[in-house]
């Protein structure tokens, strides 16, 4: 029977050292998780649009013993805090017209940061009427246990910059998988004093 070329020893050394790397060198990382979304218990959603009809679900008198249940039901909560508020027609006054409630959620990592990792090409971000072109590259490093975090997110934010994936996030080691890393793009659009040329199609 062949064994493996790389012992479980060596293995593991090389875990525990990439581990220390990443503990030393890291910075900290805002990782936005893709939001909860649940239907507005105000008003009537149309999944035609995917927004509000703008219609209220309740009468006059059906919003006082709705919201009268609720307060019963949180006795800790205020009429203010209640999700139900009437409304003839128009914008719906607890979602504001999107037909949905969003529960943003975050969560911060520590990474390796490397902006611009291949200096092969020129990274300056130049935004024309067709979309961006070579938008800024960055790639993270960072353990293993948090690819389902980084597969899953909406957008990353980095030293205040916000990022998004170009591709999903990867696993590496020798001969195991022991390293995430992520590559992203910045989004966010230069400012005038960066140096940066936008073309003129004028």
């Amino acid at each position: 029977m062949v064994r493996g070329r790389i012992s479980q020893k060596t293995r593991d050394r090389f875990k525990n050292s990439m581990r220390d790397v990443l503990k030393g060198l890291s910075r900290r990382i805002q990782v936005h998780k893709q939001p909860i979304k649940s239907e507005c218990p105000n008003c009537y959603y149309d999944k035609l649009t995917g927004r509000s009809t703008g219609k209220c679900k309740w009468t006059a008198i059906e919003i006082d013993e709705v919201r009268t249940s609720w307060l019963a039901e949180n006795p800790t909560k205020t009429l203010a805090d209640a999700p139900y508020k009437y409304f003839r027609l128009g914008r719906c006054p607890v979602c504001r017209g999107n037909g949905y409630l969003e529960v943003r959620r975050k969560a911060y990592v520590n990474c390796v940061v490397i902006w611009n990792p291949s200096s092969r090409f020129d990274n300056n971000t130049v935004y024309t009427p067709a979309g961006t072109e070579g938008s800024t590259a960055i790639q993270l490093k960072t353990d293993s246990q948090h690819y389902s975090l980084f597969k899953n997110c909406s957008r990353i934010i980095v030293d205040g910059i916000e990022c998004k994936l170009s591709k999903p996030p990867v696993l590496r080691g020798l001969g195991s998988q022991a390293i995430l890393i992520i590559d992203a793009f910045t989004t966010e659009k230069p400012k005038i004093d960066s140096g940066e040329i936008v073309k003129d199609y004028i």
